[in-house]
């Protein structure tokens, strides 16, 4: 059975239309309709412009926050690699766009040309990546704020910093940063650009320094489902960002159990547990990709920190986490909740009943498709944890991975 990531945006005429799928093709029709429903998030996303100069660390920042393997990655380097605006989108959250500028400082760049030509309002807000603040900075900040566009400064590769001050006499890794944080924000006041937070992050260790903070205040910026979007695409750092993920999950889960509470009332025997089954095993195909538990994902991490799929998943109970996601697994599922399956046999005999089967079905169904979901997502969240723990003590065995195990 197909999975995809869950509509957030399902609509009563979504409803009706899957009802009608069902009606048309059974438990086929059905599952074409709602993966149909699950690529149509075309009216929501999440456009993210990463800024700044040469060299900077866009580019690694964005493989960091996509989470991007070697093929699929923004190219890196020293001497500034991106040449025209690349928009790069979550592997499998499609709606969810970085976009690389091109730094602004290099050789024969038609700045001027390009800064007029730029359709800065397209974007939900801006991300300037410096070293230092210079002109080129000020231009990007200044057409976001033209566009109405909010846009936060992050000051890049802190790591490296803490690395050549590490062994210098009295140092304090405390006062360090601050005095960078308050050095950046100086250059900024003097630039005019006001009061301006200064964030300081490493690409290689995004769980330090100021990116949770960060991480805060950009979602502040987005509507509530761009919000869900969002926290759903970055990558399991720390276990503060699974269970981040679960909340944004746990609003999925009302949307699929509200879904399923209307398909019941729809007087069609059989539809409203053939809507619940699919319903079920599609979104948790979906909420094991989201993560990181797909085969794929794993696989991923295994090369990242040296170790193989089992090691990640030692010490995990929840096997079926990892197996086929069928009808059959998700009747299994269903039977290890006795309540639920009883209400679900209660459902199937009164659905030949009227009026009264309708309404039973429609609150049975949404209580049914709520709990399974729920126990599933924190069945796969204690999983996701434990995978994190195995994979984290697979990077500090490893020399060079200790710090921010899931980039190369």
């Amino acid at each position: 059975m197909a999975g995809a990531v869950p509509n957030l945006c399902y609509s009563r005429r979504d409803v009706l239309d899957m009802a009608a799928a069902y009606c048309c093709g059974g438990e086929q029709g059905l599952q074409l309709a709602i993966d149909d429903k699950n690529k149509q998030m075309s009216n929501v996303h999440v456009r993210i412009a990463v800024m700044g100069e040469s060299g900077r660390g866009k580019s690694t920042l964005i493989n960091a926050l996509l989470d991007l393997d070697d093929e699929e990655a923004a190219p890196t380097g020293f001497n500034g690699t991106t040449t025209k605006i690349t928009c790069y989108s979550h592997p499998s959250l499609p709606n969810v766009h970085y976009y690389d500028f091109p730094g602004l400082n290099t050789p024969n760049f038609p700045v001027k040309a390009f800064m007029e030509k730029t359709k800065f309002a397209v974007y939900d807000l801006g991300i300037i990546v410096i070293e230092r603040w210079t002109e080129n900075d000020q231009l990007l900040a200044k057409a976001l704020k033209k566009a109405g566009k909010p846009f936060h400064v992050v000051r890049s590769k802190i790591d490296l910093i803490v690395k050549s001050e590490r062994g210098k006499k009295g140092y304090n890794e405390d006062v360090m940063l601050r005095s960078v944080r308050e050095n950046c924000c100086s250059s900024l006041e003097k630039a005019g650009m006001g009061k301006t937070r200064v964030f300081l992050y490493s690409s290689f260790d995004l769980n330090a320094y100021d990116f949770p903070e960060l991480k805060k205040t950009v979602v502040f910026d987005l509507s509530e489902t761009q919000k869900q979007l969002f926290l759903l695409s970055l990558p399991n750092t720390s276990e503060d960002s699974i269970n981040e993920k679960r909340e944004a999950l746990r609003v999925s889960i009302e949307f699929m159990a509200a879904i399923s509470a209307a398909i019941a009332v729809i007087p069609v025997p059989g539809l409203s547990l053939a809507c619940d089954l699919v319903l079920i095993a599609s979104n948790i195909l979906a909420m094991r990709k989201i993560l990181g538990l797909d085969d794929g994902s794993l696989r991923k991490l295994s090369k990242r920190v040296g170790k193989s799929k089992d090691e990640l998943r030692r010490d995990t109970e929840h096997a079926w986490v990892f197996g086929e996601i069928t009808r059959e697994q998700v009747m299994l599922l269903l039977k290890r909740c006795p309540v639920a399956a009883a209400l679900t046999v209660a459902e199937l005999v009164l659905d030949f009943v009227p009026i009264l089967g309708s309404g039973f079905g429609a609150t049975t169904s949404y209580w049914v498709t709520r709990r399974m979901l729920t126990n599933s997502l924190e069945e796969m969240v204690e999983t996701a944890k434990i995978v994190l723990r195995n994979a984290e003590a697979g990077a500090s065995a490893t020399p060079g991975r200790a710090a921010g195990y899931w980039r190369d």
